[in-house]
C-alpha cells in the first residue's frame, strides 16, 4: 500500500511540475505577444511601417487568433500601399471579430482609396447596420461612397440620417445637396444647401454649388450674393473675375468693371483680368450696340491676347468685337483661327456662325453651327438646340441643299419650332425637292399660323 500511495504521489509530483512549465511558458508567450504588440503600436505611430509589420507579425505568430494584431498590420500595410495584405489582415480580423465595425469601416476605407467606391459602400454598410445609425460620420462615409459610385439616389437616407443625429458639420448637407441636384430636386437641393453655408459660412464649395443652382433658377441677385461672398473668403482673382461676369449678364456693367477694379492679381494673371474686362465691354456692345464699347473691348482683349489667357477664348472673343465694330471681314479671319486653336472656345463657333452669314457664306456658317451643336450635346437647352436646328434649316436652304434643309427643320417643328415662319422654310425646302404634296401641306400648316401674310401667300401660288 505505501508503495501504491509512493508512486502516486511521485506522478502528482511530475504533473505539478510539468503544470508549472506549460504556466510559465504560456506567460512569456503572452508577454511576448503583448511585447511585440505594443512595438507594433510604437512603429505605426512613429511611421516606421517596416518595423511595424514585422513586430506584428511575430505578435500574430504567437497568437493568430488576435484581431489587433491583423487589423493593427493591415494598417501598416496601407501605410506601404500593399493593399492587397491590407484586405487579407482586415478579412481575417472581421472573422475574428464579426460584432466589430473597426474592420469594416478600414475595408471601406481601402475600397475608397483604390477607387472601388460600390465595394466600399457595401463595407460602410455593413458597419452601419451593426451601429443602429449610432455614428453620423459613419453614414456620411456611406452617404458619400454611393455618391462616388453613380447612386445619388441611395445617397439621400443614410445622409438624411446623418443629419438626423444632429451631425454638426456643413459637411453632410453640402453633399445632400449635391445629391438632390443630381436627383433633379433642385429646390431642395437648394434649401439645404443654404443650411449648409449657414452652418458652416466658410464651406466654399457649398457656395459655389449654391450659386450655379441661383443662376439655373434664374435668381441672379441670390447668385451675385454668393458670389461675392466666395470673393470676400477667398482672395483669388478668379473669385472677383466670376463676380463681376455675372454682374455683366445682369447688365450691371459698371459694377462689374469696379469689381474688376478690385484684383490685385501676380502679372501672371494680369491676362485673365484683363479678358474678364473684355468680355464685360463685350457684353455691353451686345446689349446696347455701342461700338464705342466694343472698341473698348478689343484693347483690353488685344492685352490679354499678350500674356498667359487661354489663346482660343481670346480670340473668339476678340473676333466677336471686330464682328460688334464692325470690321466683319476681320472678324471672320480671327473667328477661324479661334476655332482652330485647341483647345478651342465653344462659343467661337457662334460667333464664327454669324460672322459668316453676314458676309453670305451659308455653307461655313452652317458647319460651324453644326459644330457648335455637336460640341454643346445634350448641354443646351431644348428651346436653344430647336432654335439652332431652324437656322441650320435656313442655312441649308440658303447653300441650294434642300435636303438637309428638311431634315433640320423637321427636327426643328417636332422640338416646338412650329412657327409659321418655319413651315414657310420648310415648305420651301419640299418645293426645291421637287415634293409638291409635301409643300402643300407644309404651305397649309403655315397659313393657318399666318394666314394673312404675303410672303407666305407669294409662296403658295409658287407651289401651286
Amino acid at each position: 500500500m505505501r508503495s501504491v500511495k509512493r508512486a502516486a504521489s511521485g506522478v502528482l509530483g511530475v504533473l505539478t511540475v510539468a503544470g508549472l512549465v506549460y504556466l510559465v511558458q504560456h506567460l512569456d508567450r503572452e508577454r511576448a505577444y503583448r511585447q511585440l504588440l505594443a512595438s507594433g503600436d510604437d512603429a505605426l505611430r512613429t511611421g516606421d511601417a517596416y518595423r511595424a509589420i514585422e513586430s506584428l507579425s511575430g505578435a500574430i505568430t504567437l497568437r493568430p487568433d488576435s484581431m489587433a494584431a491583423h487589423f493593427r498590420r493591415a494598417e501598416a500595410y496601407r501605410a506601404q500601399r500593399r493593399h492587397d495584405e491590407a484586405v487579407r489582415d482586415l478579412t481575417v480580423a472581421n472573422q475574428l471579430a464579426p460584432d466589430a465595425t473597426e474592420p469594416l469601416v478600414a475595408l471601406g476605407e481601402l475600397s475608397g482609396e483604390r477607387g472601388d467606391h460600390a465595394q466600399a459602400a457595401v463595407w460602410y454598410s455593413r458597419a452601419a447596420d451593426r451601429l443602429k445609425d449610432e455614428n453620423a460620420a459613419l453614414l456620411y462615409a456611406l452617404a458619400r461612397a454611393r455618391y462616388r459610385a453613380g447612386s445619388p439616389a441611395a445617397a439621400v437616407d443614410p445622409l438624411r440620417r446623418a443629419i438626423a443625429r444632429r451631425d454638426p458639420s456643413g459637411e453632410a448637407h453640402y453633399l445632400l445637396g449635391l445629391v438632390l441636384r443630381d436627383t433633379n430636386r433642385p429646390e431642395e437641393a437648394m434649401n439645404i444647401l443654404e443650411e449648409a453655408v449657414r452652418i458652416a459660412p466658410s464651406l466654399l464649395p457649398a457656395r459655389e454649388e449654391l450659386a450655379d443652382l441661383y443662376r439655373a433658377r434664374q435668381r441672379p441677385d441670390d447668385e451675385i450674393a454668393q458670389l461675392r461672398a466666395l470673393a470676400a473668403l477667398d482672395q483669388q482673382p478668379g473669385r472677383r473675375i466670376a463676380l463681376a461676369i455675372a454682374e455683366a449678364r445682369e447688365g450691371r456693367f459698371d459694377a462689374a468693371l469696379e469689381t474688376l477694379e478690385g484684383t490685385t492679381p501676380a502679372s501672371t494673371d494680369d491676362s485673365q483680368v484683363q479678358l474678364a474686362r473684355g468680355r464685360v465691354h463685350l457684353v455691353r456692345a451686345e446689349r446696347t450696340g455701342d461700338r464705342a464699347a466694343a472698341r473698348l473691348a478689343l484693347a483690353a482683349l488685344e492685352k490679354a491676347l499678350g500674356g498667359s489667357a487661354r489663346r482660343s477664348e481670346g480670340l473668339a472673343l476678340f473676333g466677336r468685337a471686330l464682328f460688334r465694330a464692325g470690321d466683319v471681314i476681320a472678324a471672320e479671319r480671327i473667328l477661324r483661327e479661334a476655332v482652330a486653336t485647341s483647345p478651342v472656345d465653344v462659343e467661337a463657333y457662334a460667333y464664327l456662325a454669324d460672322a459668316a452669314e453676314s458676309l453670305a457664306r451659308p455653307v461655313e456658317a452652317r458647319e460651324a453651327l453644326a459644330a457648335l451643336d455637336a460640341l454643346e450635346g445634350g448641354i443646351a437647352s431644348p428651346a436653344t438646340r430647336a432654335a439652332r436646328a431652324r437656322r441650320l434649316g435656313a442655312l441649308s436652304l440658303q447653300a441650294g441643299d434642300a435636303a438637309s434643309a428638311v431634315r433640320h427643320l423637321r427636327t426643328a417643328i417636332d422640338a416646338g419650332q412650329d412657327t409659321a415662319a418655319t413651315f414657310g422654310l420648310l415648305a420651301e425646302a419640299h418645293w426645291r425637292l421637287g415634293d409638291v404634296p409635301r409643300a402643300r401641306d407644309a404651305i397649309a400648316q403655315a397659313l393657318e399660323r399666318a394666314p394673312g401674310d404675303r410672303a407666305l401667300l407669294r409662296l403658295s401660288r409658287t407651289i401651286k
